[in-house]
């Protein structure tokens, strides 16, 4: 399913300047890994190399972005997270998704995901982990990894990118406050005030995503992944699609 991110309407852009006060204080501290035989956490893969078929427009934006916080480290509460990520170039290629748990200084991988029915799609991915990913362990940090295969013969070639997150416990105070509610903003703004970036990710993402509220929601999120206007013009302009696994 595909839906579009950016909206040029004055409600919605009176709605998104609401949603930035709102979330003005959201601030995720910067994380260092010890573990530097894998690819670097910035979220993003190296230059604007993709698999040969990059336009001139996009050549200085990355092939892969994956959504985190200006390639910092971001939480959790949910041992069930939404991994998102943004894919340039418009040919379709397989993907490969990986899943890393931290055991002392280095990561070992959990899981590998690599099928016919894993490809790029131009825009916004989102991949609830649902069934296909084991469920996540509380007080554990992992890192996750999306890799474009150009060239399943050249690997060294494709471009990837990878981040951590680190799942922590819930809060009886945020329990409860999330007890009170089912409006899917307020949800988000209890989760950005505990600087959870993955469970706001997942709220502002997760279908029906129609409301003014939530496309704002969205374009605060992606705002905070862009680390430059070339990033934020594309993030914007992108439509999201749903990965069902």
């Amino acid at each position: 399913m595909s839906y579009p991110v950016a909206s040029r309407y004055k409600q919605q852009i009176v709605t998104k300047l609401a949603t930035g006060v709102i979330l003005g204080l959201w601030l995720l501290p910067a994380m260092s890994l010890a573990d530097e035989d894998r690819a670097p956490t910035n979220g993003r893969s190296s230059g604007g190399r993709g698999c040969g078929n990059t336009q001139a427009i996009a050549s200085t934006v990355p092939a892969l972005i994956l959504l985190t916080p200006n390639g910092q480290a971001g939480q959790t509460v949910s041992t069930r997270p939404t991994f998102a990520w943004f894919v340039r170039d418009a040919v379709s290629r397989p993907i490969e998704f990986r899943l890393y748990e931290q055991e002392g200084d280095r990561f070992k991988l959990v899981k590998e995901i690599k099928d016919d029915r894993l490809k790029s799609t131009p825009g916004i991915m989102v991949m609830s982990s649902g069934g296909a990913i084991p469920e996540l362990t509380v007080g554990k940090r992992y890192r996750w990894q999306v890799e474009l295969v150009c060239d399943p013969s050249r690997p060294s070639g494709n471009p990837f990118a990878a981040a951590t997150l680190d799942v922590i416990p819930l809060q009886a105070g945020l329990k409860h406050q999330l007890a009170q509610t089912r409006d899917r903003l307020t949800i988000a703004k209890l989760y950005a005030k505990e600087n959870l970036w993955y469970d706001v990710l997942k709220t502002a993402f997760t279908p029906p995503t129609s409301a003014t509220q939530l496309q704002a929601l969205r374009q605060t999120v992606l705002d905070r992944v862009a680390i430059d206007p070339a990033e934020r013009q594309l993030l914007q302009a992108s439509s999201i699609h749903a990965i069902q696994r």
